[in-house]
């Protein structure tokens, strides 16, 4: 029977079916969140919860973001009088002497920052020079590579273990300097700058290598394949999207350089996204690989403190005369820096109506767990809110909520001075938090410029694919020893890893011919919905023990859920609805970018013709 013109289809339906579920059951959180905290904030002394003037109490409990936010005002004028000044050295300098200014300007901002400690970032770095020069890529040294690498862990795994190596005790002599540490403790951001040593001596020994492969050893550097550029991108391809709804799981795109997905990006910024992966892929001159541009490289004020992360080939070509990303103007910029603005008033919001970072770092919930299991009577006379499991999935999700916002906006500050003074680093943040259903495309979106430093510089050399059960806990337990020094973060890690290994196998499944002729089919994307269900709840457990509960803490709370079935059941439902609302998304998005692929084919072809004509 024909439906009617103007009918929904029934699939359109059910997705609007689970449009309404999930927006109901999104304002029961947000109400139920603002209530209870509200409560637990009229019973319980949060730390580090300021008066927040007539906006209310402000949650500050996050040292990053409380230190951040308070310096804002000063990083603003910073950044901007940095970007003045280099805009104006590239207007009026030779490009040897800009740079030469440039890293003056660097070296100084250094100081401001760590003081005294400077030296010790300086001399890393001109040591991990001296390596790279002497030994990654050498033919007589096939390990040198792992040498700089070595250096660069133990060099960060000392200094947090040394606390950043106090003056005295190298000599009392020094103590003195001590008192001069500056703003920011140097070894709490050397991990970043272990990141950029690593890939300048990686990027330096393949150029090496490249350079050798060619006849005689003079040949040009080329750039990487052409099929790199669209592989790098390590978005859902259409088939699988349409299909399956899991996206790609082979890793075998990834592996040619990229991960991080640009799907979700902007239309104006997706050709940025692919032109930045290029320049990544692509080996400069060897004489690029210098001292100064490793100086330039890593001291960069607009991303030295927090990222994003680039490679050393990107950021060198970006830097080098006439190298710029000439994609964003003026408008583009005012259009970034407003998306960021947003997500600070977003944050503000979320700070002073819903603070659940301090709930959950003081361990509130804990406290009034034991409070009634010890005292009942007196709990509920003195009318306590009793916690229920939905308060610690409530916890963890503004926890989280939080964390995205915050690393959001801390982000897209410092990008939008790097792109205002004509560099182009990768965007961080290219999905919102609450739209991620497996492991593998939460980390492609989450910090998607470390993410892309990981494939490159540790998956792919670790085997790729081929070894891909094995390397992902390499790769997870090198993420939470670069984080910080805690179990709690191997522990998360952990449950990231063995999360990661069912959905390989559901992927594969997918993928295989057992199920091909199911693909497009109602049924395989209800199984597909169910078992991206069953993972986001493995990652929001992964993330309540990493920001929330803890490792000591998982266990009861594991048993308070399992004791209330229903609780579950409807948290399976609510994960289930929110998956085939992302597979609708993840459609739409193959769909838009097959219209841009045709209007631009059309384009070429107009072009070409009016060529001939």
């Amino acid at each position: 029977m024909k439906r009617p013109t103007g009918a929904l289809s029934p699939l359109l339906l059910e997705r609007l079916c689970y449009l309404a579920l999930i927006a109901a059951l999104q304002w029961n959180v947000l109400r139920e969140g603002y209530t209870f905290a509200k409560q637990l904030s009229s019973h319980v002394v949060l730390r580090n919860v300021r008066s927040g003037g007539p906006l209310g109490p402000n949650d500050l409990s996050d040292h990053q973001w409380r230190s951040f936010r308070e310096s804002l005002p000063l990083l603003a004028a910073a950044m901007a009088a940095f970007v003045a000044v280099s805009s104006l050295a590239r207007l009026r300098m030779l490009p040897r002497a800009r740079q030469s200014f440039v890293i003056a300007l660097s070296v100084a901002f250094l100081f401001v920052l760590h003081g005294a400690c400077a030296v010790y970032v300086l001399a890393l770095v001109v040591g991990a020079y001296g390596l790279s020069r002497r030994l990654a890529g050498v033919s007589g040294a096939p390990y040198g590579l792992l040498v700089v690498w070595a250096y660069c862990c133990g060099s960060l795994l000392l200094a947090r273990l040394w606390e950043g190596l106090p003056f005295a005790w190298l000599s009392p002599h020094l103590a003195f300097l001590d008192a001069h540490r500056g703003m920011l403790r140097w070894h709490i951001h050397y991990n970043l700058m272990t990141l950029r040593l690593i890939s300048f001596a990686s990027d330096l020994a393949w150029a090496r290598s490249a350079r050798q492969a060619t006849p005689g050893g003079r040949g040009p550097m080329l750039a990487a394949p052409a099929a790199a550029s669209t592989a790098l991108s390590g978005t859902d391809t259409v088939d699988d999207v349409r299909a399956s709804g899991l996206g790609d799981g082979g890793g075998s795109r990834r592996e040619k350089g990229g991960g991080g997905s640009s799907a979700a990006l902007p239309p104006s910024a997706v050709g940025l996204d692919q032109e930045i992966k290029a320049r990544v892929e692509e080996p400069l001159p060897l004489c690029q690989y210098n001292l100064s541009g490793l100086l330039e490289y890593c001291l960069y004020p607009p991303l030295y403190i927090a990222g994003p992360i680039m490679s050393y080939n990107c950021f060198a070509s970006q830097r080098a005369p006439g190298g710029a990303i000439r994609q964003l103007g003026g408008r583009q910029l005012l259009v970034y820096a407003a998306r960021a603005a947003l997500v600070l008033l977003c944050l503000e919001a979320v700070t002073h109506a819903l603070p659940y970072n301090a709930i959950a770092r003081d361990r509130a919930l804990d406290k009034l767990a034991a409070r009634w299991a010890g005292d009942p009577a007196g709990a509920a006379a003195a009318g306590l809110p009793r916690p229920r499991p939905l308060h610690y999935a409530i916890t963890g999700y503004w926890v989280l909520v939080f964390m995205w916002l915050k690393f959001t906006f801390i982000w897209r500050f410092f990008r939008l001075a790097a792109l205002a003074d004509g560099v182009a680093p990768p965007e961080n943040m290219t999905r919102c938090v609450c739209d991620n259903y497996d492991v593998e495309g939460f980390w492609r979106s989450w910090h998607a410029s470390y993410n892309r430093w990981l494939v490159r510089y540790m998956y792919v050399p670790l085997g790729g694919s081929a070894w891909r059960a094995a390397n992902v806990w390499v790769i997870f337990t090198f993420v939470a020893l670069w984080h910080d020094l805690e179990w709690r973060l191997l522990g998360w890690a952990w449950m990231m890893a063995a999360a990661i290994a069912p959905e390989m196998a559901v992927k594969a499944l997918g993928r295989s011919k057992l199920l091909r002729r199911w693909h497009g089919t109602a049924a395989l994307r209800q199984a597909c919905a169910a078992a991206a269900a069953v993972n986001i709840l493995l990652l929001m457990t992964a993330n309540l023990v990493g920001f929330v509960t803890g490792l000591d803490g998982i266990g009861p709370l594991a048993r308070q859920v399992l004791a209330q079935p229903r609780f579950l059941a409807v948290v399976l439902l609510a994960l289930f609805s929110a998956a085939q609302l992302m597979f609708w998304k993840r459609e739409c998005e193959a769909a838009g970018r097959e219209r841009a692929a045709v209007a631009s084919a059309a384009a070429a072809a107009a072009t070409g013709t009016s060529g001939k004509a």
